[in-house]
Order: C-alpha cells, then structure tokens, then sequence
C-alpha cells in the first residue's frame, strides 16, 4: 500500500481520533452503542442512499440526514445529525514493540503496541494514543462484551466489542468489529475496523442503523487486495534450481497464495459478514466452495 496508503494513514490519526472517531476499519458489527443485549429490540433499518467514494475504493450506504465527511482509499465517514459517528475502513499500521502513547508516525507506522495483546487492550490502546496526540486526557474506555469471531485464518484476531469512551465531543457508546492481521517480515502489522460511535442516550435506538450502514459497506477488489498486504513485502522465492531435471519453488509460510486473507475469505466472511451456511467450507463455512 504503501508509502501513499502509509502517508494518509499517519496524517489520518490525528484527524480521526481528534473527531471522536479514534479508528476504523475491517468487519461489521451488529450492535453500536453502550452495549445493548442481543435481546434489545430496535426500530428498524432504514433505507439507505448509495455512495461510492470518488476514487472508487469502497461504497456503503447513507442514512437519510447523515453526511458523508470522508470518502476515499476504502475511508468511508459518516457523521449523523444527532453526534453520531461511523467509521468505515479505516487501516493501522503498527510496529509489534511496547506501547507509546502519542509516540509520532514514522515511516508508515503509526503507532507501537504487541501484537501479543488482546484486541480489546489493542482498541484501548489505539484510543489512549489518540487522546495522547491531541493533547485530550484518557478516553477512559469500558468493554462492556468482548466477543471473537470465529475464524479460520492462521495469526488473525477478529472480534466484535461494544462499550464507552470519551470522546472530544463528550461520552459516547460504541460498537465495532475489530481484526488484526499478522506480522509480517519487518516486525509490523495491520489492525482495521469497522466503529459506530452515538452519545449514549440515543446509543441503543441506533442499532439497526448501524448494522445496516456496516453491512452495506463494499471494498472494490483491488483495493482489498492492498489493503490485505503486509505493510513489508517478504522477498521474492528464488528461480527454481534445477535438480536432476526438476526443482521446486520454497514457500513462505503465511503468504501463501492459497491464505483465507488473499483469496477472498477474509471478504466474505468479515467485510461482508456471511452468514456460516453461505460461507464456503475453504473459508471454514457449511456452504459449497465456489
């Protein structure tokens, strides 16, 4: 992606989390606000505008009354008339090392935190460095359900949370999917998520909606393929060598073209949430591969 996608990314930090957004990226979730039961019963979703970002990377659909504020490099914001806020697409790349909170980009990294810790300490986290480049005090962020979503793919975390922080505009709830990627050759990663953000009191009666915009969300092909990248490319497999008239190419585990990540699982089963009986069994689903 890189050094283009790197540069937006890192200006995009302090954009974003300065906002109230803190983040965004892959998946969808159901649920937004300050962590409604699955029992909670919601109005329903209501018909949505398309949109299609102008460079073509992504579309969702538009809530009547809500405006889109950002719509490019699969980046699609949405901002609702009562403070509310989703988030769609947006990519991090961190460096797997300690944490530092308002620690400044570098080379197309945005932030440090391990890989070895929970998404829900990686969410907190990305919220406290926010805060922490602005100048805004702790975001104080609550995880109210922390529940992963089961995956098949080999080093990716994926989950649906819902919750509180604050927010430069006040107390919020939330909900979003989460995923973060494996490491790659250089010692960094991908964290993406998909977030809905409402001032609590309006949190729950929002949930549809929020289900419905995340649902809608597309990435056109080409950009998902970058997006799915590894931030640091592994080398290139030598030329075969010819033994006793045969040779074969070494391969590099984790990038392996067959990878849920690049062959269309990973789309299917967190951008698009499919249902398990439509996923396709090589994407560990009960439907027929394709």
């Amino acid at each position: 992606m890189h050094k283009r996608k790197a540069r937006y990314l890192s200006s995009a930090v302090a954009s974003i989390v300065g906002a109230g957004l803190t983040l965004g990226a892959v998946g969808a979730t159901r649920a937004a606000g300050q962590a409604p039961s699955q029992g909670t019963s919601t109005a329903a979703a209501p018909i949505l505008a398309p949109y299609t970002a102008p460079d073509k990377s992504a579309r969702a659909g538009v809530p009547p009354g809500w405006k889109v504020t950002r719509g490019a490099e699969t980046v699609v914001v949405l901002n609702g008339p009562q403070g509310e806020v989703i988030s769609l697409g947006l990519t991090f790349v961190v460096r797997n090392a300690a944490f530092q909170p308002g620690q400044p980009a570098s080379g197309g990294v945005d932030l440090s935190m391990p890989d070895s810790a929970s998404l829900s300490q990686k969410f907190t986290m990305l919220e406290q460095h926010g805060a922490a480049a602005n100048g805004a005090p702790d975001p104080q962020v609550t995880i109210a359900s922390d529940t992963p979503v089961p995956l098949s793919f080999p080093h990716v975390q994926c989950g649906r949370m819902t919750g509180s922080f604050i927010s430069r505009t006040g107390p919020a709830g939330f909900g979003l999917v989460m995923c973060s990627l494996p490491v790659d050759v250089g010692g960094t990663y991908k964290v993406m998520m998909k977030l809905a953000q409402a001032p609590p009191a309006i949190a729950a009666q929002e949930k549809a909606m929020a289900g419905a915009v995340f649902a809608s969300y597309r990435v056109a092909p080409a950009m998902l393929k970058k997006k799915l990248a590894p931030h640091n490319s592994p080398p290139p497999p030598p030329m075969p060598i010819a033994v006793g008239g045969g040779g074969r190419m070494p391969s590099i585990p984790g990038y392996s073209p067959n990878d849920p990540i690049q062959n269309g699982c990973f789309d299917l089963a967190v951008i698009r949430e499919e249902p398990n009986w439509r996923l396709p069994r090589r994407c560990g689903g009960d439907g027929p591969d394709d």
